[in-house]
């Protein structure tokens, strides 16, 4: 069996290398000349899989590591008897740090207090619901808006109007353009003139489920502050967007070793389903907790402040992004594909043992998912 597959995918060879000849290309070049007597096509989000990539080929299973399918053409796909599968959930704790971390650094970019904020969530699902949980741990007022789930009779959700009202809006929408509910430029322009001045936007989903050209304005204005892991034309990253947003990160919120390792665990049990093959228990790289020591003395906001960003260097990345250039491909812009291809190894909340810290800190450390000593 000849497969496929994106070369930054991680456990190709533990997994899918057990049954198959793996040849790892480049996942935003690959064409249909790499596909000649493949039957297997494994990628991540910036591969565009549809008739005009597969058509004549032999791929008979695409399977996509991510949590969003939008560079799928599932319809097609599935009219040509094609079977596909991505990870929902697969990187949806390390979203929701990221997300978490994102507006930390955004409300100390603004000169305001994070746990003095109160947020509304649009989307509550894999990534939406942790995040929520994230900030009730932090004992920050919380709401969520999620118009399928409201259309099947969930209750505990509040309409876009309400989120509105919050100072932090924070995106956890998979990027659709059909059906009952939307979201490309969900947050179009009526939403985003209805936001109170300085209220701040983050977005750790799809670029395009905001009307990009109001939200520059916006931010341009001065009436609006923005955190954003996603972009409207990715790779590429306007220096207008840049200059604009407080934080900025490039497209790595779902990027910790965990999430990556689950993605490719997940489409691989999807490839045996379709090819009645025994999974089994591939080997996983034995990873030892990151150990973190505090001062005793060390206030507690500092200690969860630091905890976090720990786990989610936000402001590294930031800084990072903002110091690239770009090859020369589009003028006035940076390309964000070599931060993300070389990107440093991020370990989640739950890898992270904090020592030595009073019982009343401890436990909300625990809450938010580290482990204490």
């Amino acid at each position: 069996m000849k497969i496929i597959a994106d070369k930054n995918m991680l456990l190709l060879n533990e997994t899918f290398g057990r049954h198959g000849d793996v040849q790892l290309v480049d996942g935003r070049q690959i064409s249909r000349a790499d596909l000649r007597g493949a039957d297997v096509l494994l990628v991540r989000s910036i591969t565009r899989v549809d008739r005009r990539l597969l058509q004549g080929t032999s791929i008979r299973f695409v399977g996509s590591a991510t949590i969003g399918v939008d560079h799928l053409d599932t319809a097609w796909l599935e009219a040509n008897n094609i079977a596909w599968a991505s990870a929902p959930g697969c990187n949806a704790s390390s979203a929701a740090q990221w997300a978490l971390a994102m507006m930390w650094l955004a409300c100390k970019r603004s000169n305001i207090d994070f746990k003095q904020q109160r947020v509304g969530i649009i989307g509550r699902g894999n990534v939406g619901r942790r995040l929520e949980h994230l900030l009730k741990a932090l004992e920050i007022p919380v709401m969520a808006c999620d118009p399928p789930l409201q259309a099947s009779g969930v209750k505990d959700l509040v309409s876009m109007q309400d989120i509105s009202a919050n100072s932090i809006v924070s995106l956890h929408v998979p990027l659709t353009r059909d059906g009952n509910h939307p979201t490309e430029a969900l947050l179009d322009s009526k939403f985003l003139n209805s936001l109170k001045p300085e209220t701040i936007v983050v977005n750790s989903s799809r670029g395009r489920v905001i009307d990009g050209s109001t939200l520059l304005e916006q931010l341009q204005s001065g009436r609006l502050r923005a955190a954003l892991d996603v972009w409207p034309d990715e790779p590429y990253i306007s220096r207008d967007w840049l200059q604009s947003t407080c934080v900025a990160t490039p497209h790595v919120a779902g990027y910790s070793i965990e999430g990556k390792q689950a993605g490719t665990e997940m489409i691989y049990a999807a490839f045996c389903r379709r090819f009645a093959m025994a999974a089994g228990d591939p080997p996983k790289p034995q990873l030892e907790d990151v150990i973190v020591h505090y001062p005793t003395h060390a206030a507690a906001d500092q200690v969860l402040q630091q905890a976090i960003q720990s786990s989610c260097p936000v402001e590294r990345d930031d800084t990072a992004l903002r110091a690239a250039s770009s090859p020369g491909n589009m003028a006035n812009c940076v390309k964000i594909d070599s931060l993300r291809a070389n990107y440093p190894v991020r370990r989640e909340f739950k890898s992270h043992r904090i020592e030595a810290r009073p019982e009343t800190e401890a436990a909300q450390l625990r809450e938010l998912g580290f482990k204490t000593e």
